[in-house]
């Protein structure tokens, strides 16, 4: 998440609102809970205190715009790695290298991450969203685990992708932790081998 503080100039309702969002996702990853700040976003996007409250209802609503919009921005990179690919395990495998790629496994990423983590309790419309994304995210390995499975078989298609998302979560949450701690190919090689394990084992229809 590159430094970038803009200048002032005109712009539309829609862009000044995607500026303090990027303002605001900057100021959590440089400075954690401390950025949870009207003061501090206005300074970083370049404009008044006084033109966040005009864009937004409050730090919270200001919050849960930019939780909604690092959870889209991943998802976004994992399915454009996804999409071009031809061939369902291969279609996984695009999946799975995706999340393990230079975009996600980001320091500056999991700053941003443990402050929204942090806020979930408190905040209702920040539960709403992790809900949503969860459930998109688990449904999208759901279906791409389900083409995978061999005719004539059977897998437990929602314990497997429950299982995958949570070995790459853990993968990621160390690497970030401790960056270089493995290398991503190894972190491709395990959530792999899970995923070869489980279709191996799948039953007789």
């Amino acid at each position: 998440m590159a430094e970038h503080r803009p200048k002032y100039r005109r712009a539309l309702p829609e862009d000044r609102r995607d500026d303090l969002v990027a303002a605001t996702l900057r100021c959590l990853a440089k400075w954690g809970h401390a950025g949870v700040s009207v003061r501090r976003i206005a300074v970083e996007a370049g404009v008044s205190a006084g033109l966040v409250n005009h864009h937004f209802d409050g730090i919270e609503a200001l919050v849960a715009a930019a939780y909604e919009k690092v959870s889209g921005d991943v998802m976004a990179a994992i399915l454009a790695r996804v999409e071009p690919v031809v061939g369902a395990r291969a279609r996984l495998s695009a999946f799975i290298e995706a999340s393990f790629s230079p975009e996600v496994l980001d320091p500056a990423l999991l700053r941003v991450w443990v402050v929204f983590w942090s806020l979930l309790p408190h905040v209702d419309v920040l539960k709403g969203i992790q809900k949503r994304t969860w459930v998109d995210y688990r449904r999208t390995l759901e279906v791409e685990l389900a083409a995978c499975v061999p005719a004539g078989r059977s897998l437990d298609v929602e314990r497997v992708a429950l299982g995958l998302a949570a070995l790459m979560d853990g993968l990621w949450l160390q690497w970030c932790l401790d960056p270089g701690c493995y290398a991503a190919e190894v972190g491709v090689a395990l959530a792999e081998r899970f995923v070869d394990d489980a279709l191996v084992a799948t039953r007789q229809g």
